[in-house]
């Protein structure tokens, strides 16, 4: 859900942006179109009838300073994750950097609430096992959009499911563990979505086709993770205007 939101955040500013060059990844490619534009329907549905109510919910009882710290603790409780995929890259001064992070806001920062790491220079890095499959080589597959989850690719779908079971968070047991993970993941998914209210709205608000935008921009996206390039969200074509079935 955070990076379905996430991406959707992004690809808002794209629009803002402009369009202009192509560049060289196939962000047309679609063989499970129909499939996608019906799961983006349900998750759009969903969205609109209980997360982003949910998500405007939260804002209005929660200041800004509680809102980053839920922000910082979900980020931290996820460095070990990054940690495991930068070493399995041979990424090993961003490992180190990642480690230091963790140890530091996990201690100084209040098991995460708080972030000093950014200002002792230690920057946050976002490597998943997807792209660990992409820098050993494995295609991505066609795209494909999953229920509540949103845009993805069988090999981003698998290094999702690769990734929750190398969490710390899923792996250890202590009393009220199942509760405590439930509200972690409504924790991460409530920050994820209030973080993205205006920019879903700007994308929401265009004449142009959404699941289209979200589409060129999740494909770009990631082979630029993978291939540890800059992406430029400007750099999405125009998209023709489309009236929507759902």
């Amino acid at each position: 859900m955070q990076r379905s939101v996430r991406s959707f955040s992004l690809a808002a500013m794209s629009l803002a942006l402009g369009a202009c060059a192509t560049g060289m990844v196939d962000d047309s490619a679609d063989p499970f179109e129909d499939f996608n534009r019906q799961m983006f329907g349900f998750n759009e549905g969903l969205d609109q009838a209980v997360l982003e109510p949910a998500a405007r919910g939260y804002r209005a009882v929660t200041n800004e300073p509680v809102r980053q710290g839920v922000s910082n603790f979900v980020g931290n409780l996820g460095e070990p994750v990054v940690f495991a995929n930068e070493l399995l890259q041979f990424k090993v001064g961003g490992a180190a950097e990642t480690f230091g992070r963790f140890v530091v806001n996990s201690t100084v920062g209040l098991v995460g609430i708080f972030d000093p790491a950014t200002s002792m220079g230690l920057e946050a890095s976002n490597e998943d096992f997807g792209q660990t499959l992409g820098y050993w080589g494995m295609a991505s597959g066609p795209y494909l959009v999953l229920p509540v989850i949103g845009p993805s690719s069988p090999r981003d779908a698998f290094g999702m499911g690769v990734d929750a079971a190398a969490n710390p968070l899923t792996t250890a047991e202590f009393e009220g563990d199942t509760e405590t993970r439930i509200g972690v993941g409504i924790l991460a998914g409530l920050s994820a979505r209030e973080g993205a209210l205006e920019t879903v709205d700007d994308v929401r608000g265009t004449r142009l086709d959404p699941y289209t935008t979200l589409r060129r921009f999740h494909v770009r996206n990631r082979a630029a993770q993978v291939g540890n390039r800059e992406f430029v969200p400007s750099d999405i074509q125009e998209v023709p205007d489309y009236e929507l079935d759902f």
